[in-house]
């Protein structure tokens, strides 16, 4: 995911034009967009959209205050809306994912009750025609005797 490139280049040469951001606010929103890199680059997409959120939040009260023009406000809030595209589109597939494991899953397990299942009918079936067998020589042996 190009997290820290989308958010990185509404930023650059943000200590050049102090009035368009202020170095501090630059450097917070810079911090936020590394914590969120690292969300994304270890596949903590929920997370990653959270500190995203947050550092809309930070964005919003920037701009309120004075820390950053309107026109890189939006510059910096139309990177943050690709990115939450992007991380949306991650999550959404990871949910899918995780819900075709779990019909795998479940499937498996069905698959290997219904094995089991099937030995144990068999092996009922064995233990039957073996009693059955058993219970046919004791009545040969009986009659033999009795001859």
């Amino acid at each position: 995911m190009a997290v820290a490139t989308l958010l990185l280049l509404p930023l650059a040469g943000c200590t050049a034009a102090p009035v368009d951001l202020h170095a501090a606010t630059a450097e917070q929103l810079q911090t936020e967009i590394l914590a969120i890199s690292e969300a994304s680059a270890a596949g903590d997409f929920a997370d990653a959209q959270s500190l995203l959120t947050a550092m809309q939040a930070n964005l919003r009260t920037a701009a309120a205050s004075g820390q950053v023009s309107a026109e890189r406000s939006a510059s910096i809030q139309s990177a943050i809306n690709l990115v939450q595209g992007d991380l949306t589109v991650e999550i959404d597939a990871a949910v899918v994912a995780a819900e075709a494991a779990a019909q795998a899953e479940a499937q498996a397990a069905a698959e290997a009750a219904a094995a089991a299942a099937e030995r144990n009918n068999e092996d009922a079936k064995d233990r039957a025609e073996q009693a059955k067998d058993d219970a046919e020589n004791a009545k040969k042996n009986r009659e033999d005797r009795d001859d």
